[in-house]
C-alpha cells in the first residue's frame, strides 16, 4: 500500500466519522435500517461499528466521484476488475438485449465507467437528482465514458429501443419505489416495495437478466462481477412469474449485500412505503 493511498484512507475514516457524528438523520435511517434487517444476527454493538463503516464507504465514495471527473481514462480503467464476462456475452447472444440488475454497493459509478472503458457502452437507468444544480455533474458524470443514462420517469420505451438493437440496459433495482411502481418481495426478511421492470421484460419479451454489482476492493481498485442469468419460470400465470423472478432479483441483491454489508446504502429509506413508522421523526 502507498503512501499517498494510506493517507487518503485515512483521511476518508476521518470524514466518514465525522458525518457520521453531525448528521443525525441519516445516522438514524442507517441505525434503523440495520436493526430490522438484521435483528438479533448482530448485537446493538457490532451494529454501531457497521454504521459508523457505512460512512466511512460513503466518504470514500465522495472521494471516487472526484477521480471519476478528473483521472484520464487509463487510469479509470486500470482500477476496475470485471469478472463473469462470459454471461454476458452468453446472453447477448440471443439477440434480445440485456437487463443488468446492479445495486448501490460499492462504487457503482465507478465500475460502470470501467465497464464502458473496458468493452462498451451501456445504457442506465437512473433518476435525476433532486438538486438543481447538481444534476448537470451527475449526469456527466454518468455519461463522460460514452453511457447513455435513462431518466427513470420516462424508462421503459428507451429501454425497449436499446434492448431492440441487442444493447446492455442497466438497471438498480434495490430501491424503494411508490406503491403504483413497484412489487412487495422480501428483502432481508421484510417485505419491500421494489420496480418489476426487468422482471416484466423478462416475463414478456424474452430478455436475458442477469445481475451485476460493485464492490469497493482493499487496494483501491473495484470489482463489477457479472453473476449467472437469472432462470424464468414460464406458467399458465403471468403475475405469479414476474413475482417469482422479482424475488430471485431481491434474493441476489440481499446475497451481495451480506457479503460486505458496509458498501451497501443504508443511507436510504429503504423499507418507507410499507413501514413509514421505522422513520418517524427523520
Amino acid at each position: 500500500m502507498s503512501v499517498l493511498f494510506a493517507l487518503r484512507e485515512r483521511l476518508c475514516d476521518w470524514a466518514g466519522d465525522l458525518w457520521f457524528r453531525l448528521d443525525r438523520r441519516h445516522r438514524e435511517i442507517v441505525r434503523r435500517n440495520l436493526a430490522f434487517a438484521y435483528g438479533e444476527e448482530f448485537t446493538p454493538e457490532a451494529r454501531e461499528r457497521l454504521a459508523r463503516e457505512v460512512f466511512r464507504q460513503f466518504a470514500r465514495f465522495a472521494w471516487e466521484v472526484v477521480e471519476l471527473l478528473v483521472l484520464p481514462r487509463e487510469e479509470i480503467k486500470r482500477r476496475v476488475v470485471i469478472v463473469g464476462e462470459e454471461h454476458l456475452q452468453a446472453a447477448l447472444a440471443e439477440g434480445r438485449g440485456l437487463l443488468v440488475i446492479g445495486a448501490h454497493a460499492g462504487n457503482w459509478e465507478y465500475t460502470v465507467a470501467g465497464f464502458a472503458l473496458q468493452y462498451q457502452p451501456l445504457a442506465v437507468v437512473a433518476r435525476d437528482l433532486s438538486q438543481p444544480w447538481l444534476r448537470p455533474l451527475a449526469r456527466r458524470l454518468r455519461e463522460r465514458w460514452g453511457n447513455i443514462m435513462i431518466n427513470k420517469r420516462r424508462a421503459l420505451r428507451e429501454i425497449v429501443s436499446h434492448l431492440g438493437h441487442n444493447r446492455i440496459v442497466g438497471v438498480v433495482m434495490d430501491q424503494n419505489t411508490a406503491s403504483a411502481e413497484g412489487l412487495l418481495v422480501d428483502f432481508f426478511g421484510q417485505p419491500a416495495r421494489t420496480t418489476p421492470v426487468a422482471a416484466i421484460l423478462a416475463r414478456r419479451r424474452g430478455v436475458p437478466v442477469i445481475p451485476g454489482f460493485s464492490r469497493r476492493l482493499p487496494n483501491g481498485r473495484h470489482l463489477l462481477a457479472f453473476l449467472p442469468r437469472l432462470p424464468l419460470e414460464r406458467t399458465a400465470d403471468v403475475e405469479a412469474d414476474i413475482r417469482r423472478h422479482l424475488q430471485a432479483q431481491s434474493r441476489a441483491v440481499e446475497a451481495w449485500v451480506r457479503a460486505a454489508p458496509e458498501q451497501w446504502l443504508w443511507l436510504h429509506r429503504r423499507w418507507k412505503n410499507q413501514f413509514p413508522e421505522l422513520y418517524e421523526d427523520l
